[in-house]
């Protein structure tokens, strides 16, 4: 099992990479990552202002190896199914954070899916809206993988990020219930 502060930092990279795959970052997408921080997840010890501009640095170095990078860590890591599902739910809350869901988005998902070991039964029990078609882990050949993930990143580019053009907004993500 990954240690609690191995994973907030996977599930930070995680949420960084949703918000950056379609080439944009949303001030809505930074607000969920700054309330996560304060009310969903224990993130103590991790500054989440100098995460973002380290890892904004890191993309703009690497481009489309930051998520190759992301990819092999989260291969390489041994989550509990907790900690599966948690990502998952992260990654999907700062997709619709914007409330505009792109195609490299979904593509993206479903890369993570692929990354994720958990049963497809439980994910669609926790996220009933996802499309069957998304969590099929079986229906995920190798090919198809590697298709999907040569795929978004040949189709991929990305501009240089700088946070400081992203409007810091408060109070526009509502978690309901913890």
């Amino acid at each position: 099992m990954t240690n609690q502060s191995d994973f907030a930092k996977l599930l930070v990279k995680t949420v960084f990479s949703f918000m950056t795959c379609d080439g944009h970052i949303s001030p809505k997408e930074v607000d969920f990552l700054k309330k996560l921080a304060k009310e969903k997840v224990d993130l103590t010890g991790i500054d989440i202002d100098k995460e973002l501009n380290q890892m904004i640095e890191l993309i703009n170095l690497k481009n489309l190896d930051f998520f190759d990078d992301y990819f092999k860590k989260l291969n390489n890591s041994t989550l509990t199914e907790e900690q599966e599902l948690l990502l998952l739910e992260s990654a999907i809350q700062t997709i619709t954070a914007d409330d505009k869901v792109k195609r490299e988005e979904i593509n993206f998902l479903k890369i993570l899916r692929t990354a994720l070991k958990s049963p497809d039964q439980k994910i669609l029990d926790k996220f009933p809206k996802i499309g069957k078609n998304f969590i099929h882990k079986d229906a995920f050949t190798d090919i198809y993988i590697k298709e999907l993930y040569s795929n978004y990143f040949k189709e991929s580019t990305l501009p240089m990020f700088d946070l400081s053009q992203v409007k810091d907004i408060s109070d526009s993500v509502d978690f309901g219930d913890k």
